[in-house]
């Protein structure tokens, strides 16, 4: 039985199809997009305008060509952790492990700690320079 605070959400792609449904009470687009992470589902052209994300379990997230309202860039195996490094160049934030903050926050940070490695000090500071060549085209 539906209840009233029960809702449905659909995940289509770019095209209008439907890629992923979900309906639960008090239910979100980040709890749909998780559940159908952990259920496998290909949301390669979702469209995720809108979606807020902050703080969604996408490890596993195949979102190739996916529609969002923000322009993001990725790089993932460099560094210390050789793990993804995303950066929001509409809001100025870079997510590295733990380490959430600014660019200007980032280099610093990553001068600091990898000031006596010079392999990942070289990784990082190369995400960086690529970034702010991707901000002088805009």
């Amino acid at each position: 039985m539906k209840t009233e605070t029960e809702n449905k959400i659909v995940i289509k792609c770019i095209s209008g199809s439907i890629l992923y449904k979900h309906t639960q009470e008090n239910n979100t687009l980040k709890a749909t997009i998780e559940l159908a992470i952990k259920n496998d589902a290909d949301l390669r052209d979702a469209n995720l305008d809108g979606a807020d994300l902050r703080g969604a379990k996408l490890r596993d997230a195949n979102l190739r060509g996916a529609k969002t309202d923000k322009r993001y860039t990725s790089v993932s195996c460099v560094g210390s952790r050789k793990g993804m490094t995303t950066y929001c160049f509409d809001d100025d934030i870079i997510w590295c492990g733990c380490f959430k903050g600014t660019l200007v926050e980032f280099e610093n940070q990553v001068n600091e700690t990898h000031k006596d490695n010079p392999q990942y000090l070289k990784e990082y500071l190369g995400f960086i320079k690529y970034i702010k060549f991707l901000q002088e085209e805009k």
